[in-house]
């Protein structure tokens, strides 16, 4: 990435943006205060192409006043299925293409990018929306920017109440359904799946379950995304799973206005 200074360094204000192919959110965070000062959600009234995508985006921002405030860092999560988990055991830098490619439709020319957590044994690769980037950069100057998956596990592998020797975890974003499990904190499967049905969610969940030798009586299934405690998909999980647990962000953060659910969200939130 050029090296740009962030725009209006002097103000108190940080820029958080979660983006994925069917909307975004945002939240700004006062750091003088250590309180939320705005939160934003928009889901897409129809199909946007992903080539269109940074153009809805910087409609809204613009028409929430975002682009004429100030802010000290902006930081951006993307979420789509074009990434892949590389252990750091394997990983060289040179072949970034090569481990998507393996099961991702990727161009020769597409960029990819990585996403490095010091105490993770697991390094994200990935293909991030370049319109959208390029457009938060001639908006805001330099900005950092982590797929949703690195900043979902990263969190998830931190969370106390999952504090056990085998964490199983799904995160739900539209049609996307990304299904994890970790032992003793280290990455132990990661799957994506196309899920657009309530069926879809559960038959992924129940064959990770069988293939990974993991009781759906026994184990807890911790949720992140667009899975709500009194919908459809929520009520036929529980008649196969036991223990369903919504992830709650952990930090000190306040919110002076009513704050967007914490598990739906917890992608965005953990930017802070």
């Amino acid at each position: 990435m050029p090296e740009y200074k962030t725009k209006n360094k002097e103000s108190d204000l940080r820029l958080s943006i979660h983006v994925h192919v069917n909307g975004f959110s945002f939240f700004t965070h006062d750091q003088k205060i250590n309180k939320a000062s705005k939160i934003y959600r928009e889901v897409f009234d129809s199909y946007v192409p992903v080539e269109n995508l940074h153009e809805h985006i910087r409609a809204a921002l613009k028409t929430q006043g975002m682009l004429e405030q100030s802010y000290n860092e902006v930081r951006c999560s993307v979420e789509n299925n074009l990434a892949t988990l590389v252990p750091k055991s394997l990983f060289e830098e040179a072949a970034l293409h090569e481990y998507v490619e393996k099961d991702i439709d990727v161009k020769p020319n597409d960029f990819i990018t990585y996403d490095v957590q010091p105490s993770s044994d697991w390094i994200c690769v990935y293909a991030p929306f370049v319109n959208v980037n390029n457009m938060l950069l001639d908006a805001f100057g330099a900005f950092r920017y982590f797929h949703a998956v690195s900043v979902w596990l990263s969190a998830l592998s931190r969370y106390r109440a999952a504090d056990g020797t085998l964490v199983w975890s799904l995160y739900k974003e539209q049609e996307h359904l990304h299904i994890t499990l970790l032992r003793d904190k280290k990455l132990q499967f990661y799957n994506c799946f196309e899920a657009s049905k309530e069926k879809d969610v559960i038959y992924y969940v129940l064959l990770t379950a069988k293939e990974k030798n993991i009781s759906p009586n026994e184990v807890p299934l911790f949720i992140a995304g667009d899975i709500a405690v009194d919908d459809e998909i929520y009520k036929v999980l529980h008649e196969f799973v036991r223990s369903i647990n919504p992830l709650i962000v952990e930090n000190d953060l306040e919110h002076v206005i009513p704050r967007i659910s914490s598990h739906q969200d917890f992608c965005l939130l953990n930017l802070f």
